[in-house]
Protein backbone atom coordinates (compact mmCIF):
# COMPACT_ATOMS: atom_id res chain seq x y z
CA UNK A 1 0.00 0.00 0.00
CA UNK A 2 1.27 3.12 -1.11
CA UNK A 3 0.07 7.08 0.19
CA UNK A 4 0.68 10.15 -0.49
CA UNK A 5 -0.74 12.73 2.15
CA UNK A 6 -0.70 16.59 0.05
CA UNK A 7 -0.57 19.66 1.93
CA UNK A 8 0.58 22.58 0.16
CA UNK A 9 0.93 25.26 2.54
CA UNK A 10 2.91 23.12 4.57
CA UNK A 11 6.24 25.39 4.86
CA UNK A 12 4.31 28.62 4.40
CA UNK A 13 1.94 28.86 7.46
CA UNK A 14 0.99 26.65 11.08
CA UNK A 15 -2.88 26.22 10.93
CA UNK A 16 -4.42 23.17 11.74
CA UNK A 17 -4.09 21.69 8.33
CA UNK A 18 -0.77 21.66 8.43
CA UNK A 19 -0.29 20.26 12.12
CA UNK A 20 -2.48 17.61 11.07
CA UNK A 21 -1.19 16.66 7.98
CA UNK A 22 2.50 16.70 8.99
CA UNK A 23 1.99 14.68 12.52
CA UNK A 24 0.19 12.41 10.07
CA UNK A 25 2.54 11.56 8.28
CA UNK A 26 4.93 11.02 11.30
CA UNK A 27 2.86 9.27 12.94
CA UNK A 28 2.25 6.55 10.27
CA UNK A 29 5.52 6.04 8.30
CA UNK A 30 7.02 3.15 10.23
CA UNK A 31 3.79 1.58 9.10
CA UNK A 32 2.92 2.42 6.04
CA UNK A 33 4.42 3.51 2.59
CA UNK A 34 3.99 7.33 2.73
CA UNK A 35 4.82 10.40 0.91
CA UNK A 36 4.23 14.06 1.98
CA UNK A 37 3.89 16.03 -0.82
CA UNK A 38 4.39 19.56 0.81
CA UNK A 39 4.57 23.57 -0.68
CA UNK A 40 7.60 24.65 1.31
CA UNK A 41 10.29 23.93 3.72
CA UNK A 42 12.95 21.85 4.30
CA UNK A 43 12.73 18.38 3.97
CA UNK A 44 13.18 14.85 5.35
CA UNK A 45 12.86 11.24 4.11
CA UNK A 46 9.56 10.85 2.93
CA UNK A 47 8.94 14.16 1.85
CA UNK A 48 8.61 16.29 -1.28
CA UNK A 49 8.17 19.91 -2.04
CA UNK A 50 6.08 21.05 -4.67
CA UNK A 51 6.99 24.00 -6.43
CA UNK A 52 3.61 25.98 -7.34
CA UNK A 53 2.15 29.52 -7.38
CA UNK A 54 1.69 31.20 -4.06
CA UNK A 55 -0.60 33.09 -3.17
CA UNK A 56 1.41 35.49 -1.66
CA UNK A 57 3.64 35.70 -4.52
CA UNK A 58 3.74 38.46 -7.25
CA UNK A 59 2.33 36.49 -10.05
CA UNK A 60 -0.84 35.01 -8.04
CA UNK A 61 -1.86 38.74 -7.02
CA UNK A 62 -0.90 39.67 -10.60
CA UNK A 63 -3.17 36.86 -11.37
CA UNK A 64 -6.20 37.79 -9.09
CA UNK A 65 -6.60 41.27 -10.13
CA UNK A 66 -6.42 40.65 -14.09
CA UNK A 67 -8.08 37.67 -14.45
CA UNK A 68 -10.36 38.27 -11.14
CA UNK A 69 -9.38 34.74 -10.18
CA UNK A 70 -9.18 34.35 -6.65
CA UNK A 71 -5.12 33.94 -5.39
CA UNK A 72 -5.92 30.79 -3.32
CA UNK A 73 -7.20 29.38 -5.83
CA UNK A 74 -4.49 29.75 -8.72
CA UNK A 75 -2.70 28.48 -5.62
CA UNK A 76 -4.43 25.01 -5.12
CA UNK A 77 -4.73 24.81 -9.16
CA UNK A 78 -1.13 25.06 -9.50
CA UNK A 79 0.14 22.36 -7.01
CA UNK A 80 -2.80 20.14 -8.04
CA UNK A 81 -1.31 20.26 -11.95
CA UNK A 82 2.61 19.92 -10.14
CA UNK A 83 1.88 17.27 -8.17
CA UNK A 84 0.16 14.84 -10.84
CA UNK A 85 3.83 14.19 -12.49
CA UNK A 86 4.74 12.84 -8.80
CA UNK A 87 1.42 11.00 -8.56
CA UNK A 88 2.11 9.45 -12.16
CA UNK A 89 4.94 8.17 -11.36
CA UNK A 90 4.62 7.07 -7.86
CA UNK A 91 1.44 4.52 -8.44
CA UNK A 92 -0.04 5.67 -5.35
CA UNK A 93 -3.25 3.45 -4.22
CA UNK A 94 -4.39 6.37 -1.84
CA UNK A 95 -4.08 10.37 -1.73
CA UNK A 96 -5.39 12.32 0.99
CA UNK A 97 -5.81 15.58 1.51
CA UNK A 98 -7.28 18.43 3.27
CA UNK A 99 -8.11 21.59 1.80
CA UNK A 100 -10.87 21.37 -0.16
CA UNK A 101 -9.67 23.25 -3.37
CA UNK A 102 -7.32 20.51 -4.14
CA UNK A 103 -10.14 18.03 -4.08
CA UNK A 104 -12.00 18.73 -7.85
CA UNK A 105 -8.70 18.89 -9.48
CA UNK A 106 -7.27 15.67 -7.98
CA UNK A 107 -10.23 13.53 -8.85
CA UNK A 108 -10.16 14.95 -12.49
CA UNK A 109 -6.28 14.45 -12.73
CA UNK A 110 -6.28 10.50 -11.37
CA UNK A 111 -7.80 9.83 -15.04
CA UNK A 112 -4.70 10.22 -16.55
CA UNK A 113 -2.63 8.08 -14.24
CA UNK A 114 -1.30 4.42 -15.14
CA UNK A 115 -3.43 3.09 -11.32
CA UNK A 116 -6.17 5.51 -10.69
CA UNK A 117 -5.68 6.51 -7.18
CA UNK A 118 -8.29 6.36 -4.80
CA UNK A 119 -8.97 9.92 -3.07
CA UNK A 120 -9.37 10.56 0.72
CA UNK A 121 -10.63 13.89 1.50
CA UNK A 122 -10.53 15.25 5.52
CA UNK A 123 -13.43 17.47 6.37
CA UNK A 124 -11.44 19.69 8.35
CA UNK A 125 -12.22 23.24 7.35
CA UNK A 126 -14.61 25.77 9.45
CA UNK A 127 -16.84 25.97 6.81
CA UNK A 128 -18.62 23.45 5.29
CA UNK A 129 -17.60 21.62 2.32
CA UNK A 130 -19.28 18.36 0.25
CA UNK A 131 -16.19 16.35 -1.21
CA UNK A 132 -18.71 13.50 -1.44
CA UNK A 133 -18.85 14.42 -5.49
CA UNK A 134 -14.73 14.07 -5.93
CA UNK A 135 -13.35 11.75 -3.15
CA UNK A 136 -14.00 8.38 -2.42
CA UNK A 137 -14.05 8.30 1.44
CA UNK A 138 -14.89 11.17 3.31
CA UNK A 139 -13.39 11.51 6.86
CA UNK A 140 -14.61 13.70 9.68
CA UNK A 141 -13.32 14.50 12.75
CA UNK A 142 -16.64 14.59 14.72
CA UNK A 143 -19.79 12.44 15.11
CA UNK A 144 -22.28 15.39 14.24
CA UNK A 145 -19.83 16.23 10.78
CA UNK A 146 -20.32 12.08 10.24
CA UNK A 147 -24.05 12.25 10.19
CA UNK A 148 -24.40 15.63 8.01
CA UNK A 149 -22.25 13.96 5.25
CA UNK A 150 -23.48 10.93 5.44
CA UNK A 151 -27.08 12.56 4.84
CA UNK A 152 -25.43 13.86 1.12
CA UNK A 153 -23.26 11.18 0.23
CA UNK A 154 -23.78 9.22 -3.05
CA UNK A 155 -23.85 5.60 -3.29
CA UNK A 156 -20.36 4.47 -3.56
CA UNK A 157 -18.56 7.20 -1.61
CA UNK A 158 -17.62 6.08 2.30
CA UNK A 159 -17.69 8.16 5.38
CA UNK A 160 -15.83 7.26 8.51
CA UNK A 161 -15.33 9.32 11.91
CA UNK A 162 -11.58 9.87 13.43
CA UNK A 163 -11.04 13.11 15.74
CA UNK A 164 -7.61 14.65 15.02
CA UNK A 165 -4.95 13.26 17.30
CA UNK A 166 -2.33 15.25 19.77
CA UNK A 167 1.75 14.83 19.66
CA UNK A 168 2.15 15.42 23.57
CA UNK A 169 4.76 14.84 23.91
CA UNK A 170 6.31 17.55 20.99
CA UNK A 171 4.24 20.11 23.42
CA UNK A 172 6.24 18.85 26.26
CA UNK A 173 8.38 21.82 27.52
CA UNK A 174 11.75 20.83 29.56
CA UNK A 175 11.12 24.13 31.66
CA UNK A 176 9.35 25.15 34.61
CA UNK A 177 6.53 27.41 34.28
CA UNK A 178 7.91 30.06 36.27
CA UNK A 179 11.79 29.99 34.18
CA UNK A 180 9.14 30.64 30.99
CA UNK A 181 7.84 33.36 32.69
CA UNK A 182 10.93 35.12 33.72
CA UNK A 183 12.31 34.03 30.14
CA UNK A 184 9.22 35.55 27.99
CA UNK A 185 9.28 39.12 30.37
CA UNK A 186 5.47 37.64 32.11
CA UNK A 187 5.85 38.46 35.78
CA UNK A 188 4.02 35.85 38.11
CA UNK A 189 0.91 37.53 39.15
CA UNK A 190 -0.20 38.76 36.06
CA UNK A 191 -3.39 36.85 34.69
CA UNK A 192 -2.12 35.47 31.18
CA UNK A 193 -4.80 34.72 28.64
CA UNK A 194 -3.44 32.91 25.50
CA UNK A 195 -5.61 32.52 22.43
CA UNK A 196 -3.48 30.44 19.38
CA UNK A 197 -5.72 31.59 16.77
CA UNK A 198 -6.19 33.16 13.32
CA UNK A 199 -6.12 37.10 13.31
CA UNK A 200 -9.95 37.10 11.59
CA UNK A 201 -13.20 38.70 12.96
CA UNK A 202 -15.65 36.59 11.44
CA UNK A 203 -14.99 33.18 12.43
CA UNK A 204 -12.22 33.56 15.02
CA UNK A 205 -14.47 36.33 16.46
CA UNK A 206 -11.11 37.87 17.64
CA UNK A 207 -12.52 41.43 17.99
CA UNK A 208 -14.45 40.15 20.17
CA UNK A 209 -11.79 38.28 22.38
CA UNK A 210 -9.47 41.81 22.58
CA UNK A 211 -12.72 44.01 23.74
CA UNK A 212 -13.90 41.07 26.75
CA UNK A 213 -10.63 41.39 27.90
CA UNK A 214 -10.26 45.20 27.64
CA UNK A 215 -12.60 45.26 30.27
CA UNK A 216 -10.67 43.20 33.13
CA UNK A 217 -9.19 45.21 35.63
CA UNK A 218 -6.00 44.18 36.80
CA UNK A 219 -2.68 42.72 36.30
CA UNK A 220 -3.90 40.97 33.00
CA UNK A 221 -2.50 39.60 29.32
CA UNK A 222 -3.99 39.08 26.23
CA UNK A 223 -1.48 36.44 24.43
CA UNK A 224 -2.34 35.83 20.53
CA UNK A 225 -0.49 33.56 18.96
CA UNK A 226 -1.76 33.84 15.65
CA UNK A 227 -0.31 33.74 11.74
CA UNK A 228 -1.30 36.84 9.69
CA UNK A 229 -0.63 34.19 6.37
CA UNK A 230 -2.39 34.02 4.00
CA UNK A 231 -6.22 36.06 5.08
CA UNK A 232 -5.41 37.34 8.29
CA UNK A 233 -6.94 40.67 9.62
CA UNK A 234 -3.86 42.67 10.50
CA UNK A 235 -6.45 45.46 11.79
CA UNK A 236 -7.10 43.29 14.48
CA UNK A 237 -3.65 43.91 15.85
CA UNK A 238 -3.85 47.70 15.84
CA UNK A 239 -7.21 47.58 17.91
CA UNK A 240 -5.86 45.07 20.75
CA UNK A 241 -2.83 47.46 21.04
CA UNK A 242 -5.52 50.34 21.03
CA UNK A 243 -7.67 48.60 23.74
CA UNK A 244 -5.15 46.89 25.40
CA UNK A 245 -1.84 48.97 25.73
CA UNK A 246 1.34 46.96 27.20
CA UNK A 247 -1.43 44.10 28.07
CA UNK A 248 -0.99 42.85 24.95
CA UNK A 249 1.66 40.16 22.93
CA UNK A 250 1.24 39.25 19.52
CA UNK A 251 3.34 35.91 18.23
CA UNK A 252 3.74 33.38 15.89
CA UNK A 253 5.07 30.58 17.25
CA UNK A 254 6.83 27.64 15.81
CA UNK A 255 4.88 24.38 16.16
CA UNK A 256 7.21 22.91 18.56
CA UNK A 257 7.28 25.98 20.47
CA UNK A 258 3.86 26.72 21.05
CA UNK A 259 3.75 24.24 23.84
CA UNK A 260 6.13 26.51 25.85
CA UNK A 261 3.00 28.68 25.53
CA UNK A 262 0.08 26.23 27.12
CA UNK A 263 2.65 25.94 29.79
CA UNK A 264 3.10 29.30 31.10
CA UNK A 265 -0.52 30.64 30.27
CA UNK A 266 -3.43 30.82 33.16
CA UNK A 267 -6.15 29.97 30.31
CA UNK A 268 -6.89 29.55 26.66
CA UNK A 269 -9.77 31.06 25.11
CA UNK A 270 -11.48 30.40 21.96
CA UNK A 271 -14.09 32.70 21.27
CA UNK A 272 -15.55 31.42 18.11
CA UNK A 273 -19.16 29.97 17.82
CA UNK A 274 -18.60 26.79 15.87
CA UNK A 275 -15.19 25.15 14.61
CA UNK A 276 -15.00 21.91 12.76
CA UNK A 277 -12.54 20.50 15.43
CA UNK A 278 -10.23 22.70 17.65
CA UNK A 279 -7.21 21.72 17.77
CA UNK A 280 -5.69 23.96 19.59
CA UNK A 281 -7.88 23.63 22.52
CA UNK A 282 -7.60 19.78 22.82
CA UNK A 283 -3.76 20.56 22.82
CA UNK A 284 -3.92 22.99 25.42
CA UNK A 285 -6.15 20.78 27.74
CA UNK A 286 -3.62 17.94 26.98
CA UNK A 287 -0.58 20.06 28.19
CA UNK A 288 -3.58 20.63 31.50
CA UNK A 289 -4.19 23.93 30.68
CA UNK A 290 -7.75 25.38 31.17
CA UNK A 291 -9.82 26.03 28.39
CA UNK A 292 -13.32 28.30 27.81
CA UNK A 293 -14.88 27.96 24.39
CA UNK A 294 -18.66 28.67 23.03
CA UNK A 295 -21.44 26.70 25.00
CA UNK A 296 -22.43 24.22 22.28
CA UNK A 297 -22.89 20.70 21.00
CA UNK A 298 -19.70 20.46 19.36
CA UNK A 299 -17.81 21.84 22.10
CA UNK A 300 -19.26 19.47 24.39
CA UNK A 301 -18.59 16.42 22.96
CA UNK A 302 -14.72 18.29 22.44
CA UNK A 303 -14.13 18.69 25.85
CA UNK A 304 -16.30 16.37 27.82
CA UNK A 305 -18.96 18.53 29.11
CA UNK A 306 -20.26 22.15 30.04
CA UNK A 307 -17.89 23.50 33.05
CA UNK A 308 -15.07 24.87 29.47
CA UNK A 309 -18.09 26.63 28.10
CA UNK A 310 -20.07 29.91 28.08
CA UNK A 311 -22.79 31.76 25.91
CA UNK A 312 -19.82 33.79 23.74
CA UNK A 313 -22.83 35.54 22.19
CA UNK A 314 -23.67 37.12 25.25
CA UNK A 315 -21.59 40.89 25.79
CA UNK A 316 -19.89 40.46 28.94
CA UNK A 317 -20.05 36.81 29.70
CA UNK A 318 -16.59 36.18 28.68
CA UNK A 319 -15.45 38.88 30.97
CA UNK A 320 -17.22 38.25 33.59
CA UNK A 321 -16.00 34.54 33.51
CA UNK A 322 -12.29 35.37 33.37
CA UNK A 323 -12.90 37.91 36.23
CA UNK A 324 -14.00 35.06 38.34
CA UNK A 325 -11.36 32.39 37.03
CA UNK A 326 -8.55 35.07 38.08
CA UNK A 327 -9.68 35.16 41.59
CA UNK A 328 -10.39 31.81 42.38
CA UNK A 329 -7.71 29.71 41.06
CA UNK A 330 -9.16 26.42 42.21
CA UNK A 331 -12.16 26.60 40.09
CA UNK A 332 -9.50 27.38 37.55
CA UNK A 333 -7.65 24.49 37.85
CA UNK A 334 -10.46 21.99 37.92
CA UNK A 335 -11.39 23.11 34.26
CA UNK A 336 -8.22 21.19 33.30
CA UNK A 337 -8.69 17.41 32.83
CA UNK A 338 -5.32 16.40 30.84
CA UNK A 339 -5.12 12.57 31.55
CA UNK A 340 -8.74 12.60 30.28
CA UNK A 341 -8.60 14.38 26.70
CA UNK A 342 -5.51 12.57 26.02
CA UNK A 343 -6.82 9.37 26.13
CA UNK A 344 -9.59 10.55 23.30
CA UNK A 345 -7.16 11.99 21.58
CA UNK A 346 -3.69 11.28 21.82
CA UNK A 347 -1.66 10.21 18.84
CA UNK A 348 -0.63 7.04 20.51
CA UNK A 349 -4.75 6.15 21.04
CA UNK A 350 -5.56 6.87 17.70
CA UNK A 351 -2.68 5.40 15.45
CA UNK A 352 -4.44 1.99 15.18
CA UNK A 353 -7.48 3.45 14.15
CA UNK A 354 -5.60 6.17 11.39
CA UNK A 355 -3.52 2.94 9.97
CA UNK A 356 -6.86 0.72 9.75
CA UNK A 357 -8.81 3.58 8.11
CA UNK A 358 -6.21 3.22 5.07
CA UNK A 359 -6.30 -0.22 5.19
CA UNK A 360 -10.18 -1.50 5.43
CA UNK A 361 -10.82 1.37 2.99
CA UNK A 362 -8.38 -0.51 0.36
CA UNK A 363 -9.55 -4.20 1.28
CA UNK A 364 -13.70 -2.63 0.66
Amino acid sequence: MKVALACPTIGQTRRGYERFMAELFQLIRADIDVTLFKGAGATQPGEVVVHHVKRTGVLARLAGRRLRYASYRLEFASFALALWPHLRRGNFDIVHIIDPPLARPLAALRRWVPRPYRLVFTDGGPAPFDATPFADLVHCLTPAAERETLAVAPPGCRVTMLPVGVDARALSAATGRATLRRQHGVSADTFVILAVTTLNRYHKRVDALIEEVASLPGKVLLWLDASAYPDGDVSLLALARARLGDRFRHTHFESGQVGELYRLADVMVSASLHESFGMALVEAMCCGLPVLAHDSAHFRWLLGGSRNLIDMQVPGALGARLAHLANDRDDLHSLASPEHMLARFGWGALKPGYCALYREFLDS
